[in-house]
């Protein structure tokens, strides 16, 4: 089971396809950390777009197209779950933008 993993599903609820990784670069964790705290004040269609375009980073081969087949507790899932390590990793943003 890969560290990081998005299911796409069919019509009938199947995965269709899945993207999973081992590694994500550390740009990524950078990138998490700066749009967590950039969320905070859009509005709900910023946010989606935002976590869109940032889950696509974290699998370069994921389109729009696959995204709207994606579960939302999935997409989610994912996000938070690399937000949480890159907290973890880095001790927060305070001390990743300190770091050096």
């Amino acid at each position: 089971m890969a560290q990081f993993e998005l299911n796409i599903y069919g019509k009938d609820d199947e995965v269709v396809k899945r993207f999973e990784t081992e590694r994500v670069r550390w740009g990524i964790f950078l990138q998490a950390l700066e749009l967590e705290e950039s969320i905070k004040s859009a509005t709900a269609g910023e946010m989606i777009s935002a976590i869109n375009e940032f889950v696509k980073k974290i699998f370069p081969d994921l389109t729009d197209a696959d995204l709207e087949n994606a579960d939302v507790d999935d997409v989610m899932h994912t996000f938070k779950q690399l937000l949480a390590k890159a907290k973890k990793i880095g001790g927060g943003a305070k001390n990743v933008d300190g770091a050096g």
